[in-house]
């Protein structure tokens, strides 16, 4: 029961991250070991600061 309740949780905050847009480092390690068993692994702080530059520094994300 407790497995399943841990289950659940972790599927709701990682729910609650992609809607508020931050980023889920466990999801991209999950998607580079499967797809990209070759490649460089960034880490959390770079994976972090690569998608907030990703985020904030778009053409046309600037208000004034």
């Amino acid at each position: 029961m407790i497995n399943y309740l841990t289950s659940m949780f972790n599927r709701a905050a990682s729910m609650v991250r992609a809607v508020l847009g931050v980023p889920d480092y466990d999801r991209y390690l999950g998607h580079m070991r499967s797809a990209h068993p070759g490649d460089r692994i960034m880490t959390e702080t770079e994976f972090r600061h690569t998608r907030m530059n990703d985020r904030y520094n778009k053409a046309g994300s600037k208000c004034c």
